[in-house]
């Protein structure tokens, strides 16, 4: 039976960035990872072929077919795992992630991308990203240090 969505506090969502951070660090690599196998198999079109529709690869590049399915199911693990948070995925590049919340009653999306340091930002659940707002009373502090 589904529930339906899980709802969250600023404070809940703020909970969770750390673990985000984690997983789209992960995900940077394992793109990377992919981007590499990519061009081993000759280019784009090889590599969905690969993974669309099972093709071997190109002769000679067996290993690379592999390791590119291998990495595109860290990808998906890793895309579950964020899902199964509470939170959704919104776009696996830009490490864009949507909370849902409510907002004087009305749900409304709590939204964080990979390298902010808090959630800080909202916007209506039928907009997206550039219709994203800050939250009031939320003030994000710069990192005490740099790396």
């Amino acid at each position: 039976m589904d529930e339906g969505p899980r709802y969250f506090t600023v404070e809940e969502a703020n909970d969770l960035v750390s673990d985000l951070e984690i997983e789209f660090g992960r995900v940077a690599q394992v793109r990377a990872d992919m981007v590499a196998c990519v061009e081993a198999l000759g280019g784009a079109e090889v590599a969905m072929a690969v993974l669309q529709r099972g093709e071997p690869g190109p002769a000679g590049h067996g290993e690379d077919a592999q390791r590119l399915r291998a990495l595109a199911d860290q990808l998906g693990a890793a895309v579950e795992r964020i899902n199964g948070l509470g939170c959704l995925v919104k776009d696996l590049e830009a490490g864009l992630v949507d909370f849902y919340s409510l907002q004087d009653g009305e749900p409304v999306f709590l939204c964080w991308q990979f390298g902010e340091p808090a959630v800080s930002h909202w916007h209506p659940v039928d907009a997206g990203f550039a219709a994203r707002q800050p939250i009031e009373g939320v003030t994000v502090r710069p990192p005490a240090f740099f790396n």
